[in-house]
């Protein structure tokens, strides 16, 4: 069964201008494929207007434009496409690929020190998913990986051009990415690229790093050993851009989707390149951020809105496939890329020539975009369980629950979240503290974090109801049934 296809660049519609909303859509579709930032398969009508919350007509509409102009094509039984260009210049992605969603950096596993020894269910950040694993798909690219003999020379520091390449392709499919100013190298780990950008940027000194707060545990231990590691403060919208601590060198954020779930707006995304190109400094991004949730509106990454020189992301595909992949990349500024370069010939670490040619075959043959859009649908109905089972508290909030696939419990100031984790352990359930996500110097959050991707419906509910048992243990009230 073909895949649905999301929408994968941003598009605002403004009701209260005088242009008619299905030739907004259309000029603004219109660029994207002039920019090489849409290509394949279009999505549906059906699906551009339940994302953009307009009619099926305003959709419709808009490609009847597109299909007058030449710039897309319909095929009987498949879908529309991007019209292959008479010049050949820009290349098409297969039509079997589907557009995925951000998968989390997997130097955020795990959420911190607290005993395991009794759990039964672990529901520590973000680990990843078995289910419906490609196993078929994964054995068939690792055999023909290691049905091709390795080369008599080193592979290039940076990586196998095609598998950079692939990357560059998957990006532009995900994300509406064009790479014009930016390079992509491949590395053995999450660690190893991030430790590559910052020293190519500050040198070997230390950088000074505001880190947006609070922030996934994993990932503040990695910028630590590279730097100093600064709080930037958070709120319902993000990381704030007008906070940024002063001198600071790099800003790392999340702004899919931070530790407290808030997706942040356009605005302060363009603050944040702003303050790039005046500073000198550089903001860093993941490349997937674990959305999962195909139904919402992109937003442009801050790589898309800043200069070329002042923006970089740090990826793996740890969620979608396996965290024991040892193979990670950077997408970095150009001019650091001589430097990086330089640094991975002088010791750092590289993936196997075996490995870098099998995650090229799951990227070409579609299996990563196949993968996330699976775990969209699996994702889905697990986040629908959490909000029926936790929205029932009106003295809690519950955040980060529409998007991925964890979430943060903000509790009431009088019930302290290190007794609802030790409750939660007495049941044999493993939750982590929220404020093992907070920086030291930064506002402490009372409330608890947890993951639910990798558990199978029913123990999925087991845990849900270990945690309301805890919560009413606590004397939380919780709103009657209607």
């Amino acid at each position: 069964m073909r895949n649905p296809q999301r929408l994968s660049v941003p598009i605002q519609l403004d009701r209260d201008l005088p242009e008619p909303l299905h030739d907004q859509l259309a000029a603004q579709l219109r660029r994207a494929i002039a920019g090489g930032r849409l290509i394949g398969r279009m999505p549906s009508t059906r699906t551009l207007a339940a994302v953009l919350g307009v009619s099926r007509g305003v959709a419709l509409a808009a490609y009847e434009v597109l299909l007058a102009e030449g710039h897309i094509t319909g095929r009987h039984g498949s879908g529309t496409y991007v019209s292959a260009p008479e010049d050949g210049a820009a290349p098409r992605a297969a039509a079997r690929h589907s557009d995925p969603v951000d998968a989390r950096e997997a130097v955020s596993r795990h959420s911190g020190p607290v005993d395991a020894r009794e759990a039964a269910v672990d529901l520590r950040w973000d680990r990843p998913s078995t289910q419906a694993f490609p196993l078929a798909a994964w054995r068939a690219a690792w055999r023909r990986a290691s049905h091709q003999a390795p080369p008599v020379d080193e592979p290039p520091a940076a990586g196998l051009p095609e598998l950079r390449a692939s990357i560059a392709a998957y990006l532009r499919e995900s994300r509406g990415l064009v790479l014009d100013g930016h390079e992509v190298v491949v590395t053995a780990g999450y660690a190893d690229a991030l430790a590559l950008i910052l020293r190519a940027q500050h040198g070997p000194g230390g950088a000074l790093i505001a880190l947006e707060d609070p922030a996934p545990p994993g990932l503040r231990r990695a910028l630590a050993r590279l730097g100093t590691v600064l709080p930037l403060c958070t709120d319902g919208s993000g990381a704030r851009p007008d906070l940024v601590p002063a001198g600071c060198d790099v800003v790392a954020v999340l702004p899919e989707r931070g530790a407290l779930g808030a997706r942040m707006p356009t605005e302060r995304r363009l603050a944040l390149a702003t303050w790039a190109r005046e500073s000198g400094g550089l903001v860093l991004e993941p490349a997937f951020d674990g959305l999962f949730n195909p139904s919402l509106s992109p937003r442009p990454s801050v790589l898309a809105l800043g200069e070329a020189g002042s923006t970089a992301m740090v990826g793996s595909f740890c969620d979608l496939l396996t965290p024991t992949l040892r193979l990670a990349f950077a997408v970095v500024p150009r001019r650091l890329a001589g430097a990086i370069e330089e640094g991975m010939s002088a010791g750092h670490g590289q993936p196997s020539f075996t490995c870098q040619l099998a995650v090229r075959d799951l990227l070409a043959s579609g299996c990563v975009a196949g993968r996330a859009e699976r775990l969209s649908v699996l994702y889905g109905a697990k986040r629908a369980f959490v909000r029926q089972a936790l929205g029932a508290y009106p003295d809690t909030r519950l955040l980060g629950a529409d998007t991925g696939a964890a979430a943060a419990l903000l509790l009431p100031a009088a019930v302290r979240a290190e007794s609802v984790v030790a409750g939660l352990l007495a049941r044999r359930v493993l939750v982590a503290d929220l404020a093992e996500f907070c920086h030291e110097r930064g506002v402490r959050q009372n409330g608890i974090a947890f993951g639910y991707g990798h558990l199978d419906p029913v123990t999925l509910r087991r845990a849900l109801h270990a945690l309301t048992a805890t919560l009413d243990d606590h004397r939380l009230p919780r709103r009657s049934a209607a």
